[in-house]
């Protein structure tokens, strides 16, 4: 039996700082530390990503007030291009209106003077008719029997 040990002796180290109760605190402190650098870690990535949410708020702002600036410039630069598109198209409308307001005067006068020279056809030709009745009558009947010959065609 000498040559056996005792158990005895391991089991009372288990409470003293021996190599037992050294190796459970040493676990608890590296837990414990781990937890605290996991929570670190996670509390400087959720600042970070706060940070960049930040940042790409008021650069997505600055880009919007950088637009709004472009547009109205465009805007501003459109105006006097769309002014004298506004100002051509008038003029076109209105040199059109005078063209057609010519034009308009224009046949108003062409048909007086068509009134004017029918009216005047008609007393020369009653005037005729008056004063030598037979030749009208004759004069009648050949222009009469020539629009025959010309209109009617060949009745066989």
């Amino acid at each position: 039996m000498d040559n056996q040990k005792s158990n005895n002796g391991n089991m009372g180290n288990l409470n003293r700082e021996g190599a037992g109760a050294s190796m459970g605190k040493d676990l608890s402190k590296d837990a414990s530390n781990a937890g605290a650098a996991i929570s670190n870690a996670a509390s400087n990535a959720v600042d970070k990503a706060k940070d960049l949410a930040r940042d790409a708020s008021n650069t997505v702002q600055a880009s919007a007030g950088d637009l709004h600036n472009k547009i109205d410039k465009a805007a501003d630069a459109a105006q006097p291009i769309v002014d004298r598109l506004a100002t051509s198209a008038h003029a076109g409308v209105d040199k059109l209106s005078g063209a057609l307001a010519g034009a308009t005067q224009g046949m108003d006068a062409k048909s007086r003077q068509l009134a004017d020279a029918a009216r005047n056809f008609a007393d020369t030709g009653r005037g005729y008719v008056r004063s030598s009745p037979a030749t009208s009558v004759l004069v009648a009947l050949g222009a009469g029997y020539l629009l025959s010959k010309i209109l009617g065609g060949s009745r066989r």
